[in-house]
């Protein structure tokens, strides 16, 4: 391998790297939440110039299944045809659920509106389970 088709090869290996490691991200916080606890969708890596946020039940973008969006240079929230009233976005695009139920375990999928009205998506899980009563003698 010659000098510059190596230079090449490290440049686009770096190229790389920055673009995998800058990828919206969503996470369970706690990753396993209990039935009537609060938890958050926490978002990390979130693009620049963003116009605002729609977050959806399920693991893709699908309007018939909106929970909420919201418009950043406003603070506009807007409900969707999911919205139950237990969640609550903020202006980072995290999606907390209150008073979780198992019927909250799923995938959801966040959609960022970018100023150039592109769009980067970010799916995560949420895992909601029963307390487990403590053990009699």
């Amino acid at each position: 391998m010659g000098r510059v088709q190596g230079d090449m090869y490290v440049l686009l290996l770096t190229f790389w790297n920055l673009h995998i490691a800058a990828q919206l991200t969503v996470e369970s916080v706690p990753p396993n939440g209990i039935q009537g606890k609060d938890i958050l969708l926490l978002v990390s890596n979130l693009p620049a110039n963003r116009l605002g946020y729609v977050w959806y039940k399920g693991d893709r973008v699908e309007p018939k299944l909106q929970i909420v969006s919201y418009i950043i240079n406003t603070s506009e929230i807007t409900p969707g045809t999911v919205y139950s009233g237990r969640e609550k976005i903020y202006a980072d695009g995290s999606l907390l659920f209150q008073n979780a139920t198992p019927g909250d375990t799923g995938y959801y999928t966040l959609q960022v509106i970018k100023r150039t009205l592109l769009t980067e998506v970010g799916t995560g899980q949420l895992h909601v389970y029963k307390p487990v009563s403590k053990p009699s003698i």
